[in-house]
């Protein structure tokens, strides 16, 4: 049995899948964009307007045409790959807060650079990514489309797959589609491959939406010949109707109708399934992502990507909490779990994000870290092997012997978690010590992590492509 049958059975997910044929066939999904619509006409769907009706055949063929793994080239013949569970993970992304010492600002441009950092020297984070810079000014307009892969691919140590343009500051004689893939291309140049490079990103308007500008992303994504990943976030009561079981179902047939484009465009186009959907706080009108809803999403998505033989993304260290607090370690705790147990391809948040995924805790990312190594330690169980039940070891010592042989055996460490952050010192120790509070502990490791940054050696050559990308302050340092 998988872990996600503990809560969702696959007679469940079954339903599920059923459920949403029928949205598909019944209700139908609404493309705002003329050349989706036409793929679809030319492939036999029914289609009122710009609301297009999939029928299972049409599913069930664009479903047998996208690969079960699929591999990311990363340069120097290096790949990532998804698929198996292979539990990538990412750090907290998108965010545009940050809380530091209780207060919670708008983060300026060394916090996103210093964010970098910290995910960049992380021992769990094990693909980077940089977030949006909040100050552009003295960008010029092609750095500003395209700031973010020349930085990531100079700066970057753990290679970042979510290579992407920002499209936010594009020019109007410039199409989405076209800058999309003059990102990819750009990226292409710079390892000297032409396969899958990056990882694409799309994603639906809760309810049974897709709008004109992500299918134009889209649409350079498939032209680019990249994987691309699906992920709605919807939320009840607001976006998805009352229940976690319609809520699951709608956005699934949400992803289904965007996988079925994507195989209309580019036959074969590996496709990533994910799932962020979440809880709403009703007395704020918030989402809310450090729920156990919010878990049981996780669950039915692994189990919806099994049933469709799919790699997926969802999960991650979340919590709605606004500083480093017990609140912040509770949900992160109750997530962290929740994703080992689901044993998803791709993570994205998976450290330091608080604030509903709008801020990031320094100090949170590194208990996450903490947390992840509690948790992947609980998953792995109890080794009952005759070399772990020490019988020898045991004899030797005899009654009322000791153990205490000198230097930490390798065993020792192999199986007990030995945090790095977290206060295990005898009570009276810590306080005639100083009793330092583990915030200011966290703080203090902060700035010594930040500070250990040292940037990848890249060629002359790849310097030189990326130079016309890089804002004159990031050409030689960050």
């Amino acid at each position: 049995m998988k872990p996600y049958e503990r809560f969702i059975s696959k007679n469940d997910i079954q339903t599920i899948h059923e459920e949403s044929v029928k949205i598909l066939s019944e209700i139908g999904v609404k493309f705002e964009h003329e050349t989706a619509i036409e793929l679809f006409k030319k492939h036999g769907a029914k289609v009122d307007g710009d609301i297009v009706f999939i029928d299972e055949a049409l599913l069930s063929k664009s479903l047998k045409k996208v690969p079960e793994s699929f591999e990311v080239n990363i340069g120097e013949g290096k790949t990532i790959n998804l698929g198996g569970g292979s539990k990538v993970r990412m750090p907290a992304m998108g965010n545009i807060y940050i809380s530091e010492k209780g207060k919670i600002r708008k983060m300026d441009n060394k916090d996103t650079i210093d964010q970098f950092k910290l995910a960049d020297t992380s021992p769990v984070v094990n693909v980077g990514y940089l977030n949006y810079l909040p100050d552009l000014k003295g960008f010029t307009t092609e750095q500003k489309m395209f700031y973010l892969i020349a930085m990531s691919l100079k700066y970057c140590n753990q290679r970042n797959i979510m290579l992407k343009v920002d499209t936010f500051h594009m020019p109007e004689n410039r199409s989405v589609r076209e800058v999309t893939q003059e990102g990819y291309q750009l990226v292409k140049r710079f390892y000297g491959i032409d396969g899958y490079v990056a990882l694409g990103d799309i994603n639906p308007i809760s309810p049974l939406t897709y709008d004109h500008d992500p299918i134009e992303k889209l649409l350079g994504i498939c032209a680019e010949n990249q994987p691309i990943w699906i992920c709605p976030c919807a939320m009840p009561m607001m976006t998805a109707p009352a229940s976690v079981a319609s809520m699951v179902a709608q956005t699934n047939a949400e992803i289904l109708a965007g996988l079925t484009l994507i195989q209309l465009i580019n036959p074969g186009t590996p496709v990533l399934y994910g799932n962020t959907s979440g809880s709403t706080n009703l007395r704020t009108i918030q989402l809310s992502i450090g729920a156990p809803e919010t878990a049981l999403v996780s669950y039915a998505t692994a189990g919806l990507a099994d049933y469709y033989n799919l790699p997926f993304r969802t999960g991650g260290g979340l919590s709605d909490a606004k500083d480093m607090d017990m609140q912040a370690g509770l949900e992160s705790m109750l997530m962290i779990q929740t994703t080992e147990e689901c044993n998803p391809d791709l993570v994205m948040h998976s450290c330091g994000t608080i604030g509903s995924f709008n801020v990031i805790s320094f100090e949170k990312f590194l208990v996450d870290e903490e947390i992840w190594d509690y948790v992947r330690r609980l998953i792995k169980g109890v080794d009952i092997t005759e070399k772990k039940l020490c019988f020898k070891e045991l004899q030797e010592a005899g009654p009322r012997g000791t153990f205490v042989t000198g230097r930490t055996p390798k065993m020792y460490r192999e199986e007990f978690v030995l945090p790095k952050y977290l206060n295990k010192d005898d009570p009276n120790q810590w306080q005639a010590q100083g009793g330092t509070p583990l915030r200011d502990t966290l703080h203090e490791a902060v700035r010594s992590r930040i500070n250990s940054y040292m940037p990848p050696e890249i060629t002359k050559e790849q310097n030189e492509l990326l130079m016309p990308y890089l804002p004159e302050i990031y050409k030689e340092r960050i």
